[in-house]
């Protein structure tokens, strides 16, 4: 059984990766498994997983006020948050050796994060996107979003976890997500990560590692 390959979109909440993530599925020439932090986070009793039961085992978040009057909220978490991340990780290797192909949409919320996933996925095929915008772009969207809104989240995540090496960095504040996914497959099969040439999504065995 040939191992699944591994698309990975890095950003902050708002950023643009779940639109990408969802037209990547129209686009890519073979399906593709969508796993994203929020499936994970959304295992979690409301207790644990929220505001509510504070400082403790599960994840937490405190909202701080920045200079300029608006909030930032920092995400904190304790060994049962810690066990999820590794038990994400090991769910995407697990799909991975199925044979499955993944998109992973990831929002760090530290910067240990991105260490963890590109040291779990060295020898894979993983093509590493990193989706920017700028902050005032992305605090206008999230007074947009009507699902999963609270204000704050993207200015404390935002540029967490996209230093060091990506195989595309989007803009996608000048993009659409259409015009995103666009570019992760023409960037992706220009790079040898995969073929449309022949048949139905030709893998070839490139991809960064």
């Amino acid at each position: 059984m040939v191992d699944g390959r591994l698309i990975v979109l890095i950003g902050t909440s708002s950023a643009g990766k779940s639109s990408t993530a969802k037209q990547l599925q129209l686009v890519l020439p073979e399906p593709y498994l969508l796993v994203g932090l929020d499936h994970f986070y959304d295992m979690f009793p409301s207790d644990w997983g929220g505001h509510r039961r504070g400082p403790g085992p599960g994840f937490w978040q405190e909202t701080l006020t920045d200079p300029d009057g608006k909030p930032r909220i920092v995400t904190h978490y304790g060994e049962a948050g810690r066990r999820m991340f590794a038990g994400m990780r090991a769910a995407v290797l697990a799909l991975l050796d199925a044979g499955n192909h993944v998109i992973l949409d990831d929002m760090p919320v530290d910067e240990s994060i991105v260490p963890a996933w590109r040291q779990a996925l060295k020898g894979r095929a993983v093509y590493w996107v990193a989706v920017e915008a700028s902050l005032g772009v992305i605090e206008a969207r999230e007074l947009e979003r009507n699902h999963g809104r609270h204000l704050g989240n993207a200015r404390g995540h935002h540029g967490i976890g996209l230093d060091g090496h990506f195989d595309l960095r989007l803009d996608s504040a000048a993009l659409t997500p259409e015009e995103r996914a666009a570019a992760v497959v023409e960037a992706a099969e220009a790079g040898g990560f995969f073929s449309r040439g022949r048949g139905s999504g030709s893998l070839l065995g490139g991809g960064a590692g």
